[in-house]
């Protein structure tokens, strides 16, 4: 493929998601629609169980992952295995239903062969949003008053514009090369698009703020916000994001002085038992 070929390809695909942006009408690809519909349902105050598990068990794969998870060894420590979606939901609760729509999205996206070059970078991605979102709620529960399942989808969803635009991408088959600038691109347009996207959702504007700069930090010990949660639960995760430009070591070296007003041995009993709950979602959805 010529330079040529490729710089117009890119400059398409950025006028596009442009103009989206500038409309405030973003097209979300097909992927997301079960995502967005889970979204709408659980800001309806009036939504009850039985409302929501017939709309969760209209969705085949959406249906499928919440009764895997709830009788996962995580959720079912016990060994009581639950059949039904009503059951299902009643054990992983509400909100963890939002993370695992979005879970359900990412799968998809990790699945279309058309994305080619780019499936490796998704799947390590997923894996780090996982990882995060993992992270995040344990340190929430263990060391502060924060809402754990909050935490939790804020970490699965702060690398949401990267997810988006590698999703969108396919609508232009010349950036799909393994020349493409498109990492570069990802990089870029991560935060104003992550930033839409969760606009569109109606999020709150704190889990906004932890998608839109997740490296700004307040500095203080326990974590006063869930973007601090996002900022440290990102230094300290096992596995990185693979669109970051930074060095191995200046992360480190930043997750040490985030962490300093915690105990080295809580830290580590806190990554021992994300990485139960991160393990447990890779298993689920074959990521490896």
């Amino acid at each position: 493929m010529s330079d040529k070929a490729l710089n117009l390809a890119e400059q398409a695909f950025l006028h596009t998601i442009t103009q989206e942006l500038e409309r405030g009408e973003l097209r979300f690809p097909t992927s997301m629609e079960v995502t967005m519909r889970v979204m709408e349902a659980l800001d309806d105050p009036d939504m009850d169980l039985g409302r929501l598990s017939t709309m969760v068990s209209a969705e085949p794969l959406l249906a499928a992952r919440t009764v895997a998870l709830a009788n996962s060894a995580w959720y079912n420590p016990s060994g009581r295995v639950v059949t039904d979606v009503p059951k299902a939901l009643v054990r992983i609760g509400f909100g963890k239903l939002r993370a695992l729509s979005m879970a359900v999205a990412a799968e998809q996206l990790m699945h279309r062969d058309m994305l080619g070059p780019y499936q490796p970078l998704i799947r390590k991605l997923w894996a780090h949003c996982v990882d995060v979102a993992a992270t995040a709620s344990v340190l929430a529960r263990r060391c502060t008053g924060q809402d754990r399942d909050a935490a939790f989808f804020a970490g699965m969803v702060h690398d949401i514009g990267q997810f988006f635009l590698l999703a969108r991408v396919w609508e232009y088959p010349e950036m799909l090369s393994e020349e493409s600038p498109l990492s570069d691109l990802v990089r870029v347009w991560h935060a104003p698009v992550g930033r839409a996207v969760l606009a569109a959702m109606s999020m709150p504007r704190e889990l906004v703020d932890a998608v839109d700069n997740p490296e700004i930090y307040g500095g203080e010990w326990p974590p006063a916000t869930i973007p601090d949660l996002i900022f440290i639960a990102n230094l300290v995760v096992e596995s990185r994001n693979p669109f970051s430009p930074e060095d191995e070591d200046f992360r480190q070296g930043l997750a040490r002085a985030a962490t300093l007003g915690l105990d080295p041995v809580r830290l580590e009993e806190a990554l021992t038992e994300s990485a139960e709950e991160r393990q447990t979602l890779i298993d689920l959805f074959r990521v490896g």
